[in-house]
């Protein structure tokens, strides 16, 4: 079959997919929908490229490690920034222990099945069917379709992206598109999609804790530049600066 056949594919069966299902109403479905909204990377990403990407290739730990240090800098930053700007706050209804460590629990699994299938037999995919530049750009595209599609519906799965104006959802895309490259170089530079993982699972896990401490995050639909993660004006403008670090960095090493 076809590279681009294949990531054709992918596209369709990992947005009709969830999106019919969580469109034809109904708790059962919609939760059906969620469901299939998160598997339906993983099990078609792995199936149509026959496994994962770098198969083969000796895990790099200690970038997988710095990949997490990373982002978590840049959310870090991002919600500092957010916090002394009133786009978040603290003062909300602070989670029990155990439903706090069931929300780490779902946070951590789900950014990893995410990562699996766009990291993981994804962006092989797109490498194939377009090359590492248009490739990325195109999965990049996909994987923000990929969130707006919940977010149109209105099933409850993002709910700052649904009560967003439209700049910020303009935002997200292009947040996007700076996020896959940057998780992109991470998969690169540790061999593995767990470098991707590790990158997106550590500031998701770090603002779910926060969350369940009481903040409070864009308490005001107006201060969306404010938003700490993708959707924002300052989490993509620290993640593109990571990025260019990166790349000078690789360029040096490669002189």
């Amino acid at each position: 079959m076809a590279a681009r056949v294949k990531f054709v594919l992918f596209c369709l069966i990992v947005l009709v997919l969830p999106g019919g299902l969580m469109a034809l109403g109904g708790p059962q479905l919609v939760d059906l929908g969620k469901l299939a909204l998160i598997l339906s990377p993983v099990v078609a990403g792995l199936a149509l490229n026959g496994g994962l990407g770098n198969r083969g290739d000796r895990v790099q730990w200690r970038s997988v490690g710095v990949a997490a240090l990373i982002t978590l800098t840049v959310a870090g930053l991002a919600l500092v920034a957010s916090l002394g700007a009133g786009g978040s706050v603290f003062g909300g209804e602070r989670l029990a222990p155990s439903s706090a460590a069931g929300a780490l629990a779902a946070t951590a699994l789900t950014s990893v099945l995410e990562e699996l299938g766009w990291a993981g037999g994804g962006l092989a995919l797109a490498l194939k069917a377009f090359g590492r530049r248009v490739g990325v750009l195109i999965l990049g595209l996909v994987w923000a379709a990929w969130h707006l599609v919940p977010t149109f519906l209105k099933v409850g799965l993002f709910p700052e992206l649904e009560a967003a104006p439209p700049l910020m959802l303009v935002a997200f895309v292009g947040a996007c598109l700076i996020y896959r490259e940057l998780l992109t170089r991470f998969v690169e530079r540790s061999c593995s999609w767990l470098g991707a993982a590790a990158g997106h699972a550590a500031p998701n896990l770090m603002l779910t804790a926060f969350v369940a401490w009481g903040l409070v995050i864009l308490e005001r639909p107006e201060a969306w530049p404010w938003f700490p993660a993708p959707g924002g004006l300052v989490f993509p403008a620290l993640a593109l600066a990571a990025v260019l670090a990166l790349r000078r960095r690789t360029s040096t090493v490669a002189a």
